[in-house]
């Protein structure tokens, strides 16, 4: 449990990023993958035929009777080739390039979505199927960012990656085009600009590591927004807006800083490089005027350096932007890889138990000497040692902070023993049983979890099939549910982000309710009477009176009317049941 806690650092490099980010994409879907590589070997040769066209094009234009050699194509009287003809080759190609172009761009957004996706789904199903304490160990809204900013950031580090292999294989082919039609110039003009990328390129290790900077400022700032989301009441009510106002500023300037900073330091290069290609360019034309070529080869061998310069100046750019964004990518892999490491039901895990006998004398919960303290804490429970009566009502009570949640986390299967362990209709319960366990338990919590969807939806999401409407409103009257009959819609019923529609009270009924139609063998009810008049309370212990023999209940209660009503208290303090 210590390494979920604290999870062995993974060494950052910039390269081994691009290689996690490329295997990614080879993984997910390397059919698209390869057909996008020969999208770009396609670009690149068609576009290499059509600079090619303009050496007899523009010396067509200067000197039409002139005859010529022309790289690959041989010896042309450009007489004897009409201008119209050498113009509209160019056009073909240029429509074949744009129709590569269009298809490689298609290809390539779908498979940047898909990598977002499939890392997401990747991430948030390891997540899910993750031990609790690894979920505990951990901010909520670092796993947000990371998930959701971190996946699209890891999107567009793959788009980047691609801008980068094009641009690659655009400068390649028009160097070499630039070395036909003048081997001397060409080679002084290709030294000249892989100097100048050279030079550019001093900003991408900045940039991998201001990109790194502003993930981790970036988890902070969605901790701040979250933080402040989750306390608007308190906030509202303490009059405390400017206090968490300054401190969303702060998070903002932070990550504004880091996004500014990277921006200036990539312009400034930029800035020099371009003074740099201007140079470069007029000493080049100097010398293609010194060694005697013609002023038509002139314009064509620069138009060539020109697009030279151009594309490495896109590739050093697009890197920069490229090292960005990869450490997103490697945030994201190595959660989700620290999630399945710490997989609660191991993949070869099943379960060899049969359907629970409800009308056993067996004991149906089994605490032995149970001892569990949560990662770098010594909070939790020790030695604690009781039995959950099959068909009977079991409360835990005692003081804030005495274990009765932690021991209703153990009695769902969502902790794990350090020591001692739990039994379940006699037989130990291990980590392959935990589906099987969990598909005869239901969970009332104290803090209830409603969805933005209908009162239907809210009743149905934890069953395995959805109920009709029946059944619903069955469990809605066994729960003291009656205003649910008086909503506008029925089931149908809008509730609300989080159920704002409905009091305190008529979402725990309505939690009550969803955990009934689960027809659980052992129903938890944490607090569950805790925002209900007594009316109603009084209902809800009818109800959980009722449910026995059927239903075996384990409440967490400090109400005496609730521990009243048990047949079996099990009062714990510091951790112990108390004797």
């Amino acid at each position: 449990m210590a390494s979920e806690q604290n999870p062995p650092a993974t060494r950052h490099s910039l390269i081994s990023d691009a290689r996690i980010l490329v295997g990614v994409a080879w993984h997910l879907n390397r059919r698209r993958l390869i057909l996008q590589i020969i999208f770009l070997l396609s670009n690149g040769v068609v576009g290499g035929v059509s600079l090619l066209l303009l050496v007899p094009i523009v010396n067509s234009i200067a000197d039409p009777e002139s005859k010529m050699s022309v790289p690959v194509l041989g010896d042309i009287q450009l007489g004897d080739v009409p201008l119209v003809v050498l113009l509209a080759a160019f056009v073909a190609l240029s429509v074949v390039t744009a129709m590569i172009t269009r298809a490689s761009t298609i290809n390539s957004a779908a498979l940047q979505q898909t990598i977002v996706d499939d890392l997401r789904q990747d991430a948030f199903e390891a997540i899910l199927a993750a031990k609790w304490t690894f979920v505990l160990g951990r901010r909520k809204s670092d796993i947000i960012e990371v998930v959701t900013s971190g996946a699209s950031r890891s999107g567009m580090a793959f788009y980047q990656l691609l801008q980068v292999s094009v641009s690659v294989v655009i400068f390649i082919v028009t160097s070499i085009v630039a070395l036909l039609v003048s081997p001397t110039v060409g080679a002084i003009a290709l030294v000249g600009v892989i100097l100048v990328a050279v030079a550019q390129s001093t900003a991408i290790r900045p940039a991998y590591r201001m990109g790194r900077e502003f993930g981790t400022r970036n988890r902070g700032l969605q901790a701040v927004m979250m933080d402040s989301m989750d306390s608007l009441r308190l906030v509202r009510a303490h009059g405390a807006d400017a206090v968490w106002a300054e401190r969303l500023g702060d998070a903002f300037s932070g990550t504004r800083a880091i996004q500014v900073a990277n921006t200036r330091r990539t312009s400034t290069v930029n800035a020099g490089t371009s003074v740099g290609l201007a140079v470069s360019a007029s000493a080049l034309v100097l010398v293609s005027v010194g060694i005697g070529m013609s002023p038509a080869a002139i314009v064509v061998i620069l138009l060539l350096v020109a697009r030279m310069a151009r594309t490495a100046q896109s590739i050093a750019t697009n890197a920069a932007m490229l090292a960005n964004a990869l450490p997103a990518v490697r945030d994201l892999t190595v959660l989700t890889a620290q999630a399945r490491a710490a997989v609660e039901i191991p993949p070869s895990g099943v379960t060899t138990r049969d359907a629970i006998d409800r009308a056993s004398d067996e004991p149906l919960l089994t605490f032995d000497q149970v001892t569990f303290s949560y990662p770098g804490s010594t909070n939790g429970v020790r030695g604690i040692s009781f039995e959950v009566a099959r068909g009977r009502i079991t409360v835990l009570t005692g003081h804030s902070g005495s274990g009765k949640s932690t021991t209703a986390d153990l009695a769902l299967g969502l902790l794990e023993p350090d020591e001692g362990q739990i039994l379940v209709d006699g037989e130990v319960l291990a980590p392959p049983d935990l589906r099987w366990w969990r598909a005869h338990v239901a969970y009332v919590p104290q803090e209830t979890v409603l969805i933005p969807g209908t009162l239907r939806e809210n009743l149905s999401w934890s069953t395995a099939e959805p109920p009709g409407d029946e059944a619903c409103w069955e469990a809605l009257d066994r729960a003291a549910a009656d205003f649910a009959r008086a909503l506008p819609d029925g089931l149908d019923t809008v509730l609300g982000d989080r159920g704002v529609r409905l009091s305190g009270g008529e979402r725990q009924r309505v939690a009550i309710a969803r955990a009934l139609l689960r027809d659980p063998t052992l129903l938890v009810l944490d607090e569950a009477t805790s925002s209900l008049d007594d009316a109603t309370e009084a209902r809800v212990l009818d109800l959980m009176t009722s449910l026995v023999p059927a239903i075996t209940v384990l409440v967490i209660a400090h109400r005496r009317s609730t521990v009243d009503a048990a047949h079996h208290v099990v009062r714990l303090d510091g951790g112990r049941v108390a004797v």
